[in-house]
């Protein structure tokens, strides 16, 4: 089962999200740090083709697919030398298929915080980046002294000074328009930005109409990002309480 790992900075809209998506009952609290251990829930993938299968078939059961969804916690600014939950915040991530930035677009004076979802982009992908940084630096080191003895481990050590030649300037790996070969070989690092992303970006209640505009402003952002990352706009908020109304 594919699992997807919901990150941001703290008060974004995560737990709301998880709530939303899973039927959980995660804290969803306007104060930093309401979840200090991953929330961890499945969500069905709807398929109304399957369920236009399942009715000329009379199946007796409809079993659609699933993901699971992990509610990792709040973000902060010095996430990769330990500040906020840190290490275990950024061990959490190491474990999902894909990442979903959570940013906050919406003004709450009761929640503290930074409103512009372009700062809480900027603090999530540094400290990713950092993070990953310190993993390909200590590896790489490792590698170019093997590849002199071992001409097995020169293309591995090509692909690992081409993430630190991209993560060195502050760029994410999956920004930086890496080939598939390249993305193989790192896979065994579990590196957190070298992978599929899905940004959410989390408008307020009387702010719908301006979705359009959000997904616009978020999306440039990533345009030499390729297929590597999809952007969304919703009110999480609304989700949230419509997933909880009975059918």
């Amino acid at each position: 089962m594919e699992r997807f790992g919901l990150v941001g900075l703290p008060n974004a809209g995560k737990s709301s999200l998880y709530n939303a998506l899973t039927g959980g009952g995660a804290l969803a609290a306007p104060y930093p740090f309401a979840t200090k251990d991953p929330n961890i829930g499945v969500a069905m993938v709807p398929d109304e083709r399957l369920d236009r299968l399942s009715v000329m078939s009379k199946s007796k059961k409809t079993v659609h697919a699933q993901v699971e969804v992990v509610d990792i916690g709040g973000l902060v600014e010095g996430a990769s030398t330990g500040e906020g939950l840190g290490n275990k915040f950024l061990a959490n991530i190491r474990e999902v298929d894909a990442i979903v930035f959570v940013l906050r677009a919406f003004e709450d004076d009761d929640v503290v915080g930074p409103s512009d979802p372009i700062e809480h982009l900027r603090i999530v992908e540094i400290e990713l980046a950092l993070a990953d940084l310190e993993t390909v630096e200590k590896r790489l080191k490792q590698t170019q002294r093997a590849a002199k003895l071992d001409k097995s481990m020169v293309a591995e050590t090509e692909a690992l000074q081409i993430a630190y030649d991209q993560l060195s300037e502050g760029l994410p790996l999956y920004r930086a328009g890496l080939k598939d070969d390249v993305k193989e070989l790192l896979a065994p690092y579990f590196l957190l930005t070298n992978r599929r992303v899905l940004v959410v970006v989390n408008v307020g209640e009387d702010d719908i109409e301006s979705i359009p505009e959000k997904e616009k402003l978020i999306s440039d952002e990533f345009n030499n990002a390729g297929d590597n990352v999809e952007v969304i706009g919703m009110c999480i908020q609304m989700e949230a309480e419509a997933a909880a109304i009975e059918d």
